[in-house]
């Protein structure tokens, strides 16, 4: 991605004599496509609504014009070979929308748009990133509440039968129960869970039979869940649950993992490397079955909770403006339904690698014992476009 705080303290070289007869410095094909996708790029009505810089050095100009020193300052033009002007003006020889133009006062090589300049859009703080969400109050177990229970059920009852319901929903021979609480006067007692593979999804389906009365189990608000950890769980519990979020966190940041055929650092080294495509990826940008990043991503989609509903008829991933926000892009599904038509949907992989978290594919358990970050980002990077390269 372009450092523009580096290319914003920077200013064009000076004035310099230019020889209208110097030789023309040879490209090859490959090379010119490249710079020319990535100065189409630069300057798409997609990144000129949100570049501030190009957008106010354009507009100081009276006729909206660049001078190319300033390409030649970008970390993608340099990544390229490109360090000269002469290079630029050849590869956009016959351009349907960028033209090079000479200043009239100083002689200079300057680019100009077939175009008007988009309108600058007010960067948005947008504070929800990739697998950075919202303080969730139940990462370290689900907060869950009965309500109106008769005088004569205990929270002993309640624990036992939620208990004997978990242990049918997930055989695995633990308790999953942390703790209960007392009943309050109106009848409702709060319980909390240690966490579990798709644990927010499950408890809401869960129902207990209480003196042969249903009585459903809810997942409480994020509000209400601050209120329950804050004022109805005893210190040593909070404790506890503070441990098992710290433990989350170590192997959300420390520990490797094998996901879509591909090794990660870590899991916060697998959202990086995910936010940097989102990020650096054209809208309508398509993922198919030859991409990485298609097959990381379907391998990290069966971690969301409605995963399988998700993949069904799934052929290939894109790239979208979020449909509530319009500035913001996120992944989207394609996929055939059953009558054979296309369909389009969103989805969060905040929520894949939250549940991730809970049971991670370890590299160790897996037999590769060895990562190296710099070279799985470049991977999964080197499946973009030149317009998305970091």
């Amino acid at each position: 991605m372009t450092d523009m705080k580096k290319i914003h303290s920077r200013s064009p070289s000076p004035s310099r004599e230019i020889d209208m007869k110097k030789l023309k410095i040879d490209l090859s094909e490959e090379a010119r496509d490249l710079l020319i996708k990535q100065l189409e790029y630069y300057f798409s009505d997609e990144n000129l609504r949100k570049d501030s810089f190009f957008q106010n050095v354009m507009r100081s100009d009276p006729k909206s014009r660049l001078y190319l020193s300033y390409l030649l300052k970008c970390s993608k033009v340099k990544n390229l070979g490109i360090t000269r002007e002469e290079q630029i003006e050849q590869a956009l020889e016959g351009h349907n929308f960028i033209i090079i133009e000479r200043n009239e006062e100083d002689g200079r090589s300057m680019l100009r748009l077939l175009k008007d300049l988009p309108e600058l859009e007010v960067k948005k703080k947008f504070r929800e990133k990739i697998g950075h969400t919202s303080k969730d109050h139940h990462a370290g177990g689900c907060i869950v509440k009965v309500s109106s229970l008769p005088e004569n059920i205990s929270w002993i009852a309640v624990k036992d039968e939620l208990k004997a319901e978990l242990q049918k929903l997930i055989p695995n021979g633990e308790n999953l129960v942390r703790y209960v609480s007392q009943t309050t006067q109106n009848g409702t007692c709060y319980m909390l869970l240690k966490p579990f593979l798709n644990d927010q999804n499950i408890v809401k389906e869960i129902c207990l039979t209480l003196d042969d009365i249903k009585v459903p189990v809810v997942l409480v608000g994020q509000e209400e869940a601050r209120k329950v950890i804050t004022t109805a769980l005893p210190r040593h519990i909070q404790k506890e649950r503070e441990k098992e979020i710290n433990k989350q966190r170590m192997i959300f940041t420390s520990q490797p993992i094998l996901i879509g055929g591909q090794q990660f650092a870590s899991i916060e080294h697998l959202r990086r490397c995910l936010k940097e495509v989102l990020e650096q990826s054209a809208v309508d940008t398509v993922f198919d079955g030859e991409s990485l990043s298609f097959n990381v991503l379907k391998a990290l989609l069966h971690y969301h909770p409605k995963g399988s509903d998700k993949t069904r008829g799934m052929h290939s991933i894109t790239v979208k403006y979020h449909p509530e926000t319009n500035n913001s892009k996120c992944f989207f599904i394609l996929r055939k339904n059953e009558a054979g038509q296309d369909e389009m949907e969103d989805f969060s992989v905040s929520k894949c690698l939250q549940q991730l978290a809970r049971n991670p594919p370890l590299a160790s358990k897996l037999g590769k014992n060895e990562v190296c970050e710099d070279k799985q980002q470049e991977n999964i990077e080197n499946n973009q476009e030149v317009t998305i390269e970091g």
